[in-house]
């Protein structure tokens, strides 16, 4: 691309087109909106994808040699370079970057739920996270209830935290196209222990042998789990495994479900809630983290780790499907990325402004 002139943002854009589930679709998200804004603000994101970065917003390509490379050498020399008056992160800061920093923290699981956490990945966030919060010019979170976890975790003054809730992407809608076949219950995430997979399939091992689950997000430590469960019980016929799927597969799969299960034991806010309820879809979720606080009381909620009572919850939700359809699209159109992208332009020009 040509030379850029004076940045006024630099957001790190690197979990673009990586599959990241939710990290990817809040960095996409606003950036597109951003871009759709009158910010005055001239907004460039750093990706590794380019062509991955929505709209008219301008992108910086960085390779990446390896992500250690990445955040302590790479980026703190492309940063030195543009000299942005603010950049915008996820969890971590580079610790050589010395400039205004706005940082996202959607969740902090892996502080809270170390043993569902890989590791390796638990030492550097819990080492690398709190150290970025203490330099962060202003933290945002897309929920009360993180923003509540992340000062009494932290002890941080409330009032370094913003809360921009997140939104829902328009291709999330009761109207357009459906899968052909038989009714399935949806999940949707990662296969990671967090999320516990498996507690659908023990729940429909619970459930009238007509019902079926289809099962969608990318790869992850759970998947041989997974796998083992629906063979050793004997569901290859009632269970569907898609792996990562495109956003307009995701949308098509969501509309066609007669129920949304996300089981999980923690969620910072729980995008698949509000996209499943835009699509027209009753949810069954949990009470942990702050999927109640998302749902509100358009969703049946069920304790986490009870195959139990999520087989009960599921049967709830189809009894009252009308209902919960009814007051879950109304509930999803609380929630907004336009929102979310005018709050974070507002910390940016503040930060500017100091």
């Amino acid at each position: 691309m040509s030379r850029l002139g004076p940045v006024s943002v630099m957001v790190d854009a690197d979990v673009l087109g990586r599959q990241r589930t939710g990290d990817e679709t809040y960095i996409r998200q606003l950036l597109l909106e951003l871009g759709q804004l009158d910010t005055g603000l001239e907004i460039v994101a750093v990706t590794r994808k380019a062509a991955e970065v929505p709209g008219d917003l301008q992108a910086v390509r960085l390779a990446v040699f390896s992500q250690i490379a990445r955040i302590g050498y790479q980026l703190p020399v492309l940063l030195a370079r543009y000299k942005p008056r603010v950049a915008h992160f996820q969890y971590v800061i580079p610790p050589a970057y010395k400039g205004p920093a706005v940082l996202s923290v959607h969740d902090i699981s892996y502080d809270l739920l170390p043993q569902f956490e890989n590791r390796l990945d638990g030492i550097a966030l819990r080492r690398l996270v709190p150290r970025s919060i203490e330099r962060a010019a202003r933290v945002l979170t897309g929920s009360e209830w993180t923003k509540r976890d992340l000062v009494a975790r932290y002890g941080i003054e409330p009032g370094h935290v913003e809360v921009t809730p997140y939104g829902v992407d328009p291709v999330f809608s009761p109207d357009g196209e459906r899968p052909e076949g038989p009714p399935y219950i949806l999940f949707v995430g990662a296969m990671r222990p967090r999320k516990d997979p498996v507690s659908v399939l023990h729940a429909l091992e619970q459930l009238p042998v007509e019902m079926r689950v289809v099962m969608a997000g990318p790869a992850g430590p759970e998947l041989p789990k997974v796998r083992e469960v629906i063979e050793r019980y004997g569901l290859q016929h009632r269970v569907e495994v898609v792996g990562h799927v495109g956003l307009k597969r995701l949308a098509s799969l969501y509309r066609g479900a007669q129920c949304f299960v996300l089981p999980s034991y923690y969620e910072g806010f729980g995008l698949p809630v509000i996209e499943a309820m835009a699509s027209g879809v009753p949810v069954v979720t949990t009470t942990a983290g702050a999927l109640g606080e998302v749902a509100g009381d358009a969703a049946v909620l069920v304790e986490p780790g009870d195959s139990n009572a999520l087989a009960q919850g599921v049967l709830a939700a189809l009894e009252r499907r009308q209902e919960l359809i009814e007051a879950g699209i109304e509930r999803a159109r609380q929630y907004s990325w336009r929102e979310t992208a005018l709050k974070t332009m507002k910390v940016y020009k503040e930060i500017i402004a100091a």
